[in-house]
């Protein structure tokens, strides 16, 4: 069978891992019946190479290695990612918060020099908590 699902899933795994929420559109856009799909997913994640949590925690991660975001911004991506409340609460669980609003103030150098204004409406936009920014600010 030319497309083959699984080969489909696998090829569309090898770039970056995925969620199960994204696995499953990418075998719906084509055409794959959802019993397939099912089966297919079952297959992935019986052998781990599909795992919402373990994407969830890699993801918050590798995302603020990159650019340093709030909790409020991760969750909202998360959730567009298909995944569960749950997994995001638990990949969430240990980030702190103050630490990631210092450095994306420090990775942007625009905002060295900048205004409080600025610098809070800045991090305000990447997602962290006003009771955060005022705390980092005032210091």
């Amino acid at each position: 069978m030319p497309n083959d699902p699984l080969k489909i899933a696998l090829h569309f795994l090898k770039f970056r891992p995925r969620s199960v929420f994204e696995v499953r559109q990418k075998l719906k856009t084509k055409r794959i019946p959802d019993k397939e799909i099912k089966r297919v997913i079952g297959t992935l994640k019986k052998n781990q190479l599909l795992d919402d949590q373990k994407f969830a925690k890699m993801w918050v991660v590798s995302r603020n290695n990159l650019k340093p975001s709030g909790a409020y911004v991760l969750k909202m991506e998360l959730r567009k990612l298909g995944i569960a409340d749950d997994d995001i609460a638990e990949a969430l669980k240990e980030q702190d918060e103050e630490e990631l609003a210092r450095r994306a103030l420090e990775m942007k150098a625009r905002y060295r020099n900048a205004s409080f204004q600025k610098k809070a409406a800045f991090l305000q936009r990447r997602g962290f908590k006003t009771s955060v920014i005022y705390k980092i600010l005032k210091n």
